[in-house]
């Protein structure tokens, strides 16, 4: 399985919701798709890529809290770790 390495700041779902979008589908067609702004989008995301990603690692993880609980467990009931 493959990882997807986030080197851009992320402080906030969209900002992830973006970066995995580049990451998995390429520039012109991240262009094309919503960008993930809430967790259930982004869990969408998340189990829509879980067959070929397995990982995210985010370089300069900027959220804190609540937040990163919920997206951690986003990304544990998709399948795909995350690191940062």
């Amino acid at each position: 399985m493959l990882t997807i390495w986030v080197t851009r700041p992320v402080r906030s779902v969209a900002d992830l919701g973006a970066a995995i979008n580049v990451a998995a589908y390429g520039p012109e067609s991240a262009a094309e798709r919503p960008v993930a702004r809430n967790l259930d989008a982004l869990a969408d995301l998340l189990r829509e890529i879980s067959p070929r990603y397995r990982k995210v690692v985010v370089a300069d993880w900027g959220l804190t809290g609540a937040l990163t609980s919920k997206m951690l467990d986003a990304f544990e009931d998709a399948g795909v770790q995350l690191v940062r």
